[in-house]
């Protein structure tokens, strides 16, 4: 092989590492988010916080509008993903449980959504550990 054609080949080379490299790093980045807000769900209006689950620890505890939402970082784990789950309990001590899964990143994943039978709260869960807690208005 020719030293022009060599150079060519491992400038190519070089290049498609660092795509390769600005990908994978592009897919682990969170998405960007609000932190609060309002948000209509199924028709019913809700308040909103965002979390990041991850970077902190496998059991999470937060609070919002009188509602404590719990969330465990993996109740299970399989070759293909693992489960985020979790609970609702509300100020009067009803709870709800609920799940999402959690797979290989994606550019822009959709909202995994959970609604209590009460209508009350609501959970939505962005794989790559986003999630909202949301408390009807």
């Amino acid at each position: 092989m020719s030293p022009t054609r060599r150079r060519w080949v491992i400038l190519a080379a070089v290049v498609a590492a660092v795509g390769l490299v600005a990908v994978l790093v592009r897919l682990s980045l969170p998405i960007a988010e609000e932190s609060s807000g309002d948000q209509l769900v199924d028709g019913r209006p809700y308040s909103f916080v965002s979390e990041s689950l991850f970077g902190n620890s496998s059991w999470l505890n937060y609070s919002y509008r009188g509602v404590a939402f719990g969330l465990h970082l993996w109740c299970s784990v399989s070759p293909g993903g693992a489960d985020v789950c979790g609970n609702a309990t509300e100020s009067g001590g009803t709870s709800y449980r609920y799940a999402f899964s959690d797979g290989l990143p994606q550019v822009d994943p959709g909202r995994q959504t959970w609604v209590a039978p009460d209508v009350h709260e609501a959970v939505q869960y962005r794989m790559g550990g986003l999630v909202h807690l949301l408390v009807a208005t």
